[in-house]
């Protein structure tokens, strides 16, 4: 079984148990030409001259920062990836096999976001601009989606041309305020939108059907984002203290470039500020993971492979008669194969098998936007597509 993922902004393929990253052609090469022009603009922000016309900059921002993997997908060879570089959106096509081989082009704009993405039958379903749209290979596209609210994880469905979603509300006094995720089916045909589940006390995330008949999602509470501003007490106590705090950075990032040596002893020369993270410092969708308390938790419940996310996040299916069942707490990111269902914990990749067995496929921390190639489709073997 041969499966690709991202992690941290960088993509792997697991073969039969054995991971290896797999190199991003697209990127090597934007970040290369970011670095090229920083190194030419250098000398205009830097030295004496610099310092006299009152040009100073501390360094121009890491290329590797302006650039994350959003989204990877089985396709008929190989698989797609979105991915962005800068303020460009985009759409490539990868072989797992020849990682190497040069990269497909499917479609780049600039000042586009190209979110998670769906293979099937040589259409993409993808997040553009926080909206649903479907591609097809050469790079055109249709709008399905608009309004105050925006689409995360398309699928195609197993059963028809029906794609499946969860799309979020957006507050109009508060831009950064959604609404829970609820699943929403869309029919380009049709011209239809239908809500197919919602939970105001729950988030429903990452829908999936196979050719069962079954439904599959992720649900994990709701929580909405704390958008309070700091009182006026507070800022004008605090601002001396802001104040003195700038002053000394400042001086320090001025030591660092012309001497060479930082104020702080324990910070290494060349770098302007560093920060030791704590390892439960990790940030998944918006949400801080204590790690180590849900590992001891997951751990201490009984899991066989306690993972770092919280049970709270349950894989949830339900039947074609509606029963529902958590079938994994503790659940990162899935997919579904003819075996059964590969799911991330954030430390492994698990199979578990249609009888409800679970054996870890490979180690792999924070992997996400799993797919299985050489099957019928990113949704898995069960004829999902």
């Amino acid at each position: 079984m041969k499966i690709v993922y991202a992690s941290r902004n960088k993509m792997y393929v697991c073969n039969n148990g054995k991971v290896s990253e797999l190199p991003c052609e697209r990127a090597e090469k934007y970040t290369s030409a970011v670095n090229e022009i920083n190194k030419n603009k250098e000398w205009k922000h830097q030295g004496a001259g610099a310092a006299f016309r009152e040009d100073m900059r501390l360094g121009e921002t890491d290329p590797e920062k302006l650039i994350s993997i959003n989204g990877i997908c089985a396709a008929d060879e190989g698989f797609i990836y979105s991915a962005r570089l800068g303020e460009m959106g985009a759409v490539y096509r990868k072989s797992a096999d020849s990682p190497k081989a040069p990269e497909g082009h499917i479609y780049t704009g600039m000042d586009r976001s190209i979110g998670d993405i769906s293979y099937k039958d040589g259409r993409i379903a993808a997040v553009l601009d926080g909206h649903l749209a479907i591609f097809d290979e050469r790079g055109d596209y249709n709008e399905l989606t608009d309004g105050q609210s925006v689409e995360e994880s398309p699928s195609w469905s197993a059963a028809d041309g029906r794609i499946f979603c969860t799309t979020k509300g957006r507050s109009v006094e508060d831009p950064r305020v959604f609404s829970a995720g609820s699943i929403l089916a869309v029919d380009e045909e049709a011209g239809t939108i239908e809500t197919l589940y919602e939970d105001e006390a729950n988030d429903l995330l990452k829908p999936k059907n196979d050719g069962d008949g079954n439904f599959w999602f992720i649900r994990q509470p709701y929580k909405q984002p704390r958008t309070e501003r700091e009182p006026i007490w507070k800022s004008v106590l605090l601002f001396p203290v802001r104040l003195v705090k700038a002053i000394f950075g400042f001086v320090n990032a001025f030591s660092v470039i012309f001497g060479g040596e930082p104020l702080r002893k324990s910070q290494k020369k060349g770098d302007v500020k560093t920060r030791n993270k704590s390892p439960r410092e990790i940030f998944f969708e918006q949400r801080l993971l204590e790690a180590e308390k849900n590992e001891k938790e997951n751990a201490a419940a009984g899991d066989a492979n306690p993972g770092i996310f919280p049970r709270s996040r349950v894989l949830v299916r339900i039947s074609p008669d509606g029963t529902e069942t958590v079938v994994r707490k503790g659940v990162m990111d899935y997919t579904l194969c003819s075996e059964g269902v590969i799911c991330s914990n954030g430390k492994e990749i698990l199979l578990i098998g249609s009888d409800g067995t679970e054996k870890v496929i490979a180690k792999a921390e924070l992997a996400e936007k799993l797919s299985v190639i050489n099957e019928n489709t990113d949704n898995g073997g069960k004829k999902s597509e």
